[in-house]
């Protein structure tokens, strides 16, 4: 186990928006990984829930300037010390790849909606205990094909949506790589300051503590304050705070 715990807020919406999609997609690579029939349901959860994400027009709009962005600056790196130009030209390679969702439409959940599949298992799924086996027979059967069969159709369904995840993936390294650590001090457990354009809090902190962070704050300031995991009192709070 490690020492130290990652907590991370987001300062605006889109950012929000990303780090949601970037949860999900964890969570479906390690739910289709897994052969076991009860994984299927948060399998599936996830699936409707990246796909409406993704589909969103702000999105796209959003990532699509964020895209074009980096590009620039990125191209202004190319004659600068110390910068890796083969590394620089295939981060500019991938952003240019990613760029060509501006010309895709709007299909992934379309063809996921016209599934039969999928959309027996949507329609069950708002109910209490929704998506049982005797209320959803075509999963059932889904179930015993064989495990390359069930692959290749996991493989479908995500394709319209891989490019905009890895996009998504990639930007938010680069964010978190724009800026590193900084050691701060709590004092009797609260922490405030102001930021300036950035987009993301990331504290890291050291589980030996005993206590974990509630963040509040949006765009140009936030306030942390840190809550005891059990009923010992909390003073100072030592901490490593990066504003991306």
């Amino acid at each position: 186990m490690s020492d130290t715990i990652i907590y991370e807020h987001p300062l605006s919406e889109k950012i929000r928006c990303y780090l949601r999609i970037e949860h999900l997609a964890e969570q479906i690579e390690q739910l289709s990984a897994c052969q076991q029939s009860v994984s299927f349901k948060p399998f599936f959860n996830a699936l409707f829930s990246i796909a409406e994400l993704v589909e969103r027009g702000e999105l796209k709009q959003e990532l699509n300037r964020d895209l074009d962005g980096h590009k620039v600056t990125m191209q202004q790196w190319r004659h600068s010390d110390g910068i890796d130009a083969d590394q620089l030209d295939q981060l500019l390679a991938q952003i240019d790849s990613f760029l060509l969702l501006k010309s895709a439409t709007n299909k992934g959940l379309h063809l996921l909606t016209n599934d039969p599949l999928l959309n027996q298992i949507k329609n069950k799924m708002p109910l209490p205990g929704g998506g049982a086996l005797f209320d959803t027979p075509l999963l059932n059967f889904w179930l015993h094909l064989p495990q390359a069969t069930r692959q290749q159709d996991i493989e479908r369904w995500l394709k319209p949506f891989q490019k905009t995840i890895e996009a998504i993936k990639l930007l938010l390294h680069l964010l978190r790589q724009s800026s590193s650590y900084h050691q701060q001090i709590a004092n009797d457990a609260f922490f405030s300051d102001t930021c300036d354009r950035n987009q993301l809090l990331r504290i890291k902190l050291d589980v030996q503590q005993g206590c974990y962070p509630t963040i509040s704050g949006y765009r140009n300031r936030y306030a942390i304050r840190f809550i005891p995991w059990s009923e010992q009192p909390l003073h100072d709070i030592k901490f490593f705070l990066s504003c991306c």
